[in-house]
């Protein structure tokens, strides 16, 4: 099966930082239209994140990966399956509540930025796989 991880790496990154943006901007102005806007970008973020993370189980046996990158390779795998499951964790949290945003918002927005920041964080070691080392590309990396 061709890998087709890379059509969707961008989507969680843009959405679940976009979505936490619009929830803290909803919260501060107290405008419920905000609220809906970043339920939404979760929401949509979440789901692309979970098909990110199937897409990326799928890419590992596709792709080459020796020496230091194998170990670049596991440190991405664990930010971005960890990131994905806190954020199931907070969308259940928030469905449960029914509300424009969850009692305890802070914690849920520090929860939140932490889980976008480990997301991130862990983006930059895939983009390190493809950009430095060539995996998953025709490009035969530096030796």
């Amino acid at each position: 099966m061709q890998n087709i991880h890379p059509m969707f790496v961008h989507f969680p990154l843009a959405l679940l930082s976009v979505g936490l943006l619009f929830d803290i901007l909803g919260y501060f102005l107290k405008k419920q239209s905000l609220f809906s806007a970043g339920w939404w970008c979760f929401s949509l973020g979440v789901l692309s994140a979970i098909v990110t993370v199937f897409t990326g189980m799928q890419a590992e046996h596709t792709v080459r990966v020796t020496g230091e990158a194998h170990e670049i390779l596991e440190n991405h795998e664990h930010f971005q399956i960890t990131s994905t499951v806190v954020f199931v964790v907070l969308g259940i949290w928030r469905s449960i509540t029914r509300e424009g945003m969850p009692k305890f918002a802070i914690i849920y927005f520090v929860i939140a930025a932490i889980a976008v920041g480990a997301i991130l964080y862990g983006s930059h070691y895939g983009g390190e796989l493809v950009y430095e080392y060539g995996v998953g590309t025709a490009v035969q990396p530096p030796t």
